[in-house]
């Protein structure tokens, strides 16, 4: 299908959503789409401890949502197209690209069920700063991620959930440091209001298992398996502010191809948990998080043990521009009925304040 095919083709889907949205509005149905231009300043562009370069980033998202939501379905699907610019270094110029969908439905007052599926190509050195703490090369990176999930209502105070989830990386390349990722998870939680107890509080116990494989040239080069149990609890100091705590223990073992023929193993044991502060305000947002646990390294070939402390705040301001029904429009060949109108979304212009800030000690595994 060439390219003009498939752009006619999202214009009529678009059209047509709009021109029957009356008929699909008795539940909560928005498609919105979305443009912004971010602008960041860059003091150590390539993460090194001697001869730091810097350098401004324009970043523009371009992006598409669609919601739905009935008494039993919760559907979203988005899509962002994000080329980015560099102002001095523009030979690292490149656009990432995110595909994204979740849906979840209530088979019954007691029993949900959730699935995401995740599709995102991604070349920006600091993609997984926030993350895991690492800066990796500006090599392009393929990421699928799919989940399944099931939460069952127990009484009225206790529910259950189980998670299943499945990840794979693939760099283009076949550098040693760009080794390709399968993660294999698999999570259970058991959720109890507190309340009679302490207001506005639910007991947390998670259970959680994953095997990360890393894999270069078609050759296995680590195999690790982790084990981690945490006991915690969620407490709600107001409709929009939120405190969470889980401590526990971690359990990994590590299988390491040093050579062709050689082979060897690293066990570790420790505590792991994490602790945030969120807000959860309609025009801003935060959190601050300290957490320790090990993960795995993407692209290195091997785990990553980490501490961090993560700050997160925006806050978002939204002039209203143009709402209403601009035009009418003929969608099908015939007369046009007075119902045919193309209806345009809310349009709005959003300047979003960001401020981040992230400290962190890590150790990979296989040092010694």
């Amino acid at each position: 299908m060439t390219g003009k095919k498939k752009v006619t083709l999202v214009i009529w889907f678009v059209a047509l959503t709009f021109i029957y949205a009356n008929d699909i509005m008795a539940d909560e149905f928005k498609l919105i789409p979305s443009i912004a231009v971010r602008e960041e300043f860059n003091d150590n562009l390539f993460f090194t401890e001697n001869d730091e370069k810097d350098d401004y980033v324009t970043t523009v998202l371009a992006g598409l949502e669609l919601i739905e939501r009935t008494q039993r379905l919760d559907l979203y699907l988005s899509a962002t197209v994000s080329p980015f610019y560099y102002a001095d270094y523009d030979e690292f110029d490149d656009v990432d690209q995110n595909y994204l969908g979740r849906v979840g439905y209530q088979i019954s007052p007691l029993l949900g069920i959730k699935a995401n599926a995740l599709y995102d190509v991604s070349n920006r050195r600091d993609r997984d700063i926030e993350t895991a703490g690492l800066a990796l090369s500006n090599d392009e990176r393929k990421r699928q991620d799919y989940g399944l999930g099931f939460d069952y209502t127990l009484t009225e105070k206790a529910s259950m959930a189980l998670s299943l989830g499945y990840l794979k990386d693939t760099w283009d390349t076949e550098d040693l440091d760009q080794q390709d990722l399968e993660d294999y998870r698999a999570g259970l939680n058991y959720i109890y209001n507190l309340s009679q107890w302490w207001a506005s509080t639910t007991g947390r116990l998670n259970f959680g298992f994953e095997r990360y494989r890393f894999e270069w040239l078609n050759t296995e080069t680590s195999d690790t398996y982790s084990y981690s149990g945490t006991i915690g609890a969620q407490h709600w100091f107001s409709e929009t502010v939120n405190l969470i705590v889980d401590l526990g223990v971690q359990y990994t073992d590590s299988d390491f191809l040093i050579s062709p023929l050689v082979e060897d193993n690293n066990k570790e044991f420790g505590g792991t948990g994490k602790a945030i502060l969120e807000i959860r305000g309609e025009l801003t947002r935060g959190s601050m998080s300290i957490g320790h646990a090990i993960r795995p390294g993407s692209g290195l070939g091997t785990t990553v043990e980490r501490s961090d402390v993560v700050f997160n705040l925006r806050r978002r301001t939204v002039e209203i521009i143009l709402s209403g029904k601009l035009m009418k429009m003929l969608i099908l060949s015939g007369p046009i009925s007075d119902g045919n109108f193309l209806k345009i979304l809310l349009w709005k212009r959003v300047i979003t304040l960001f401020i981040s800030m992230i400290v962190s000690k890590m150790k990979i595994q296989d040092e010694t």
